[in-house]
């Protein structure tokens, strides 16, 4: 599992330089336009759309952003596919550990076909992180934040997260959410703390929108977006949580109850 999980974190580059010139074909649906090289089976392409369409929906409706279309007409995530992961290094200068690359701003996301987590784990992450850009802009959130809503997605890693949380609570092994706060994508890997960082964003993620509904988070995502400091947009849409520090304390309160009703080894 702890493979897995930084395997995500270091198979997508998010600065992506200029692409080459190259002749895809076309597939539009409601919010994405797939675009593709003849090489990549329709049949592929056709899943692509329905995985993606569906993640879309899902995510808007745990998320509370239902009533903002984002993206119909010209406005659709765009996903580009090459036939293989030769053609992709070779047109997006990647290197060879690249499963793909990403541009948020752009709501683009460019690939290859591969069996191992594409649909499961890697399409829905980057749709995930697209789709909190979207609701949020540029603005400055904890890196746990944006990763926990990136993964929400991902069955797996929402499923699984509890038990990895409450076994490093167990083994001490548990990141406390003010030091969670301080890491940063170089520091993670320096650390080699991915898998339970991302246990726990995920964790901190299902807990807020579980305990306080996807009213209220769509609220804070709102609130974020206006300009409101991380802190203080908790406040507001979390009447009871003041600050992140409350957020750290109340969720560590949940851990430790479900904890106490845990069998004494968690797999």
């Amino acid at each position: 599992m702890k493979k897995t999980w930084m395997a995500l974190w270091m198979c997508f580059l998010f600065v992506v330089p200029a692409a080459h010139a190259y002749d895809f074909l076309e597939e539009k649906s409601t919010h994405f336009i797939i675009y593709y090289d003849k090489g990549v089976s329709k049949d592929f392409v056709r899943t692509v759309i329905d995985y993606s369409e569906r993640y879309y929906n899902e995510l808007t409706q745990r998320l509370g952003l239902v009533r903002f279309d984002y993206w119909t007409w010209d406005e659709r995530a765009k996903i580009y596919l090459y036939p293989d992961q030769e053609a992709y290094m070779k047109e997006m200068g990647q290197p060879s550990w690249s499963g793909g690359a990403a541009a948020y701003e752009k709501k683009s996301i460019w690939t290859f076909p591969r069996e191992a987590g594409f649909f499961d784990s890697l399409l829905p992450h980057e749709i995930g992180h697209i789709i909190l850009r979207e609701a949020i802009g540029s603005r400055k959130v904890p890196l746990w934040f944006e990763e926990g809503i990136a993964s929400y997605l991902e069955q797996a890693k929402r499923y699984g997260a509890e038990k990895i949380v409450l076994n490093a609570m167990r083994d001490r092994t548990f990141i406390p959410l003010k030091d969670l706060s301080s890491i940063d994508g170089s520091s993670l890997r320096a650390a080699g703390e991915a898998n339970i960082f991302y246990a726990e964003s995920v964790s901190l993620v299902s807990y807020l929108v579980d305990k306080f509904g996807v009213e209220r988070f769509s609220y804070l995502l709102r609130k974020i977006k206006d300009g409101m400091a991380f802190d203080d947009a908790l406040a507001y849409a979390f009447y009871d949580i003041r600050s992140e520090s409350d957020l750290g304390k109340y969720w560590e309160e949940s851990l430790r109850k479900k904890l106490k009703g845990a069998p004494q080894t968690i797999l």
